[in-house]
């Protein structure tokens, strides 16, 4: 059973995931409360996160999602991005996996700080 699902689950994916470890923070837009998180996975069109967070999210939940990519201790405004959670599995009581899609592929992200990096 458990193997039927996550086979309809990659068949689903647009995307290839990378593994992909990375401290990040997880915004919910309802709330506007922040939550530590690190990547499990990533694609251009969406990432798995282990969230630290008592109260679940939910299929459909609106985020911003904040991903340290280098060093930096500041992370500024522009690097939020829209995500929708698809999925949440629970860890434990205080952890849950939760798959979100992006709402604009990392690769138009990487373009459009090209082009403001350039001006």
């Amino acid at each position: 059973m458990v193997l039927m699902e996550k086979k309809r689950a990659l068949e689903q994916r647009k995307h290839q995931r990378h593994p992909v470890v990375r401290a990040c923070k997880v915004r919910d837009r309802r709330t506007l409360l922040f939550s530590a998180g690190k990547t499990s996975d990533i694609s251009v069109g969406g990432a798995l996160l282990r969230v630290d967070r008592a109260r679940p999210f939910a299929s459909g939940d609106e985020l911003d999602v904040v991903i340290a990519w280098g060093n930096d201790a500041v992370l500024t405004g522009d690097s939020l991005m829209k995500a929708t959670v698809r999925r949440v599995l629970p860890i434990d009581h205080h952890h849950q996996a939760v798959a979100v899609e992006f709402s604009d592929s990392l690769e138009q992200r990487v373009d459009a700080a090209s082009v403001k990096a350039a001006a």
